[in-house]
Parts: C-alpha cells; structure tokens; sequence
C-alpha cells in the first residue's frame, strides 16, 4: 500500500463540469433542524457521516443540548442504517432515528433488506435526499432517479412516506412516533451547506462513550 500525505489547503477549490440542481425549498440542514425539534425526549439517534453529522453537533451546541443522544458516524459511510438496526433490536423500549444520507443509503442497500425483515418496531428512518454527495465535492447520486420508498416498502418497511417542505416534515414527524416501525421518511432538500460550517468539538471516542452511557 503506499499513501500520499498532503497539507491543507494545497488544493484550491473544483467545480463540477457539469451541474445539476433541483428546487426543493429546503436546504438539508433547515430540514434537519425541523426534525430534531419534533424527536422524543428518549430517543436515540444514528446519524451518517459528512456534512449532516457535523450540522447535527452544531444545532445541538447552538440549542445548549447534549450530545449524548446522538451516535456520530464519523468515517463509516453506509452503515448508520445497520447500527440503527442493531440498537433497535437491542433496545426496543426506545425510538431508534436514523438520520441517512442518499448516497450512504444506496451504498448499503443490503441493509434495507435485512431491516425490513428483522422489522423493529421502533426502527425510524430519515433519508435526506440531495441527489449528491454534496460532503466531498457534489458529485451526483442517483437519489432522485430512484424510487426509494417503492425500494423500502419492497423490503418489508410498513410504511414510507416523502416530503420536501417544512409543513409537511412537521406533519409527518408529529405522526412517525404513533406508527410501527420501520418507517421510512424521505426528506428532499436542496444541495445547500454552510462555508463556515464546523467539526464536532468532542473526539469520536468520547462521543462513542457519552453515547453508550446514554443507552444504559
């Protein structure tokens, strides 16, 4: 194996040949927020790596919270969806929200299958779909070429639903916590993200720690 180690900021900034957007009125992180407001006081949350774990850290420092609700996927693509699974099986007296990303989604497709067989009943998915992999460089997926609730409800969700403003994320966040599980929420935002948008402040290990004592 060889690595090449490189300063920062040796690379200026690339822009993608050729763009693409969409219109949807929400940016992730304004979607993000809507849905950490409307979460149960005892639920535990899985959120995937990238730009949506460090937006989930800054709105819980910028509302006084704690972090010890939130497992951070930090450097794991993909798998926030079967770490979810596993804590849900594990704890079934909690609400388990994992908050996924469309490309760690289609990534790991296999662990679709598997949570709508195991099917836990306190099993909450939040997609939110920007169509790209907007953490490293905006390069497109195909989240919005697939028909990603018709993909869950194949592999045993009970029920799938996808909003794209803020009404309707508020609506369907009031009604998640009635319903049994595995739900899937899709989300649509636009590719949108903070310049000065920061890193968590405390080390994956803590966070591992300060979670798994939340889970006791």
């Amino acid at each position: 194996p060889h690595a090449i180690i490189i300063r920062k900021d040796v690379f200026g900034k690339y822009k993608l040949q050729k763009e693409f957007g969409c219109n949807y009125p929400l940016s992730r992180e304004d979607a993000l927020q809507i849905v950490v407001d409307y979460l149960p006081e005892n639920s535990v949350v899985v959120s995937t790596t990238g730009k949506l774990s460090r937006e989930l850290f800054e709105y819980r420092e910028m509302k006084e919270q704690g972090h010890e609700h939130d497992f951070l996927t930090v450097g794991s693509m993909g798998h926030s969806s079967s770490i979810s699974l596993g804590i849900a099986i594990a704890k079934q007296d909690r609400p388990v929200y994992c908050l996924d990303g469309d490309g760690a989604f289609i990534m790991h497709l296999g662990a679709i299958s598997n949570i709508g067989d195991l099917s836990p009943k306190n099993y909450y998915h939040i997609l939110f779909n920007n169509g790209a992999h907007e953490s490293v460089g905006g390069q497109p997926t195909l989240g919005f070429s697939l028909d990603i609730p018709a993909i869950a409800r194949g592999s045993g969700y009970k029920h799938t639903y996808t909003v794209c403003t803020k009404v309707e994320i508020e609506e369907a966040m009031k009604q998640l916590p009635k319903l049994c599980g595995p739900v899937l929420l899709e989300i649509k935002v636009k590719i949108d993200s903070r310049e000065n948008l920061g890193r968590p402040t405390t080390t994956p290990i803590k966070n591992k720690e300060h979670f798994m004592d939340f889970l006791k």
